[in-house]
């Protein structure tokens, strides 16, 4: 085939049409979120206390507000397809960059992203725990556990995007524009695993534009490209 990422693009366009209803459907405004914050579930992902938590989800008067509880609930549920969908993306490209390379190595990406897909299950697993036991404060163990689970996703997102490094700089200008971008998202985890701040929202965004470049790249890539 003269575009072997054709098919992990079309799986890779389901992925944009469930970003964007996901981003419909989460929350647009909280009260408060943590210092850097402007996302809601990018905070509510990364949140770290209690105290954050009821300023998140508290209404101008001073009560639990429902209804973002309920469309964040909405929100979470939903994402177990759209996590299905997204790693299945990872994992088919990194296998097809392994079969035109004839390299094992770019099967290490194929194998993190079934780690992220388990890390964003359990993830969302914490984050429905949360919100259950909001109304009487009743959600350490989940609020404990939140942190591993929301890096191990976030953090092996970004190790795929290391191990397809090599790949993308062998190609054309468009190739390394998107190495140069992971590159960039790659130093962006880590340091917002070293800093939570407005990097971490902006390391979110790296990531989404790194899926972006990678699905217009399966439609745009041929065979005759590769050195």
């Amino acid at each position: 085939m003269n575009r072997p990422f054709l098919k992990v693009g079309y799986i890779g366009l389901l992925v944009i049409i469930m970003s964007v209803t996901l981003v419909i459907i989460f929350p647009s405004k909280a009260s408060k979120m943590p210092d850097g914050f402007f996302t809601p579930i990018i905070a509510f992902e990364f949140i770290q206390t209690k105290a954050e938590v009821f300023q998140l989800f508290v209404s101008t008067d001073g009560t639990i507000n429902q209804a973002m509880v309920d469309t964040m609930n909405l929100g979470n549920r939903l994402d177990y397809f759209y996590m299905l969908l997204y790693t299945s993306f990872l994992l088919l490209f990194c296998v097809t960059c392994a079969r035109l390379a004839e390299k094992k190595s770019y099967l290490i990406g194929a194998a993190i992203s079934l780690v992220v897909l388990i890390g964003d299950a359990m993830e969302n697993i914490q984050l429905l725990g949360i919100t259950a036991g909001i109304e009487y404060g009743d959600f350490d163990t989940p609020l404990k556990l939140l942190y591993l689970f929301t890096w191990i996703k976030w953090g092996g997102i970004a190790a795929v995007f290391l191990v397809l490094l090599p790949w993308f700089a062998r190609g054309g200008m468009f190739s390394k524009i998107i190495g140069m971008t992971g590159s960039a998202t790659i130093a962006l985890g880590v340091l917002a695993f070293l800093n939570r701040s407005m990097i971490t929202e902006v390391f979110s965004l790296g990531v989404g534009l790194m899926f972006l470049f990678m699905i217009i790249y399966c439609f745009t890539f041929k065979t005759d490209e590769i050195i």
